[in-house]
């Protein structure tokens, strides 16, 4: 199972060339991170950062881009857990729209879980990669988006 969450890209999400400037790429897997907390795993990601104390930044980025998005685009943006270790989270995002299954875009995103007080590394809680485990993507199931 993936989690999905539709986003609009608005006029100030756009660059001069008439498309998505990246770093609003990058920012709407995020905003769909926020989303997978609140809606697919039953806790706000600010409630999880102010009161339990836990977070998972990002420690690696590896993003493809594969066709352009534009303004007024609503793309649905993907999410899957590609791997758990120690303490670390890999997820595997990516944008489509209208319905197709090719992805315009997609992001491996490595976190670290961390103790937000002193921001050092802790293990995954057991109750997290137990709901994680819920939306395990295979490598092979990650969309490539190269024919």
């Amino acid at each position: 199972m993936t989690f999905h969450t539709r986003l609009r890209y608005r006029f100030g999400d756009i660059d001069d060339a008439g498309i998505a400037y990246y770093p609003k790429l990058l920012h709407y897997f995020h905003c769909a991170f926020e989303d997978w907390w609140s809606d697919g795993l039953g806790r706000s990601y600010a409630k999880l950062m102010h009161e339990d104390k836990l977070g998972f930044p990002a420690v690696k980025i590896d993003a493809e881009f594969f066709a352009p998005v534009v303004y007024g685009d609503e793309p649905e943006v993907h999410i899957g857990v590609l791997r758990m270790g120690g303490s670390s989270l890999t997820l595997g995002f990516w944008m489509t729209k209208n319905g197709s299954e090719k992805p315009l875009c997609r992001a491996r995103i490595v976190t670290a879980a961390v103790n937000m007080d002193t921001m050092k590394k802790r293990d995954l809680p057991d109750e997290w990669r137990e709901k994680f485990a819920a939306f395990a993507l295979e490598d092979a199931d990650f969309p490539s988006g190269r024919d």
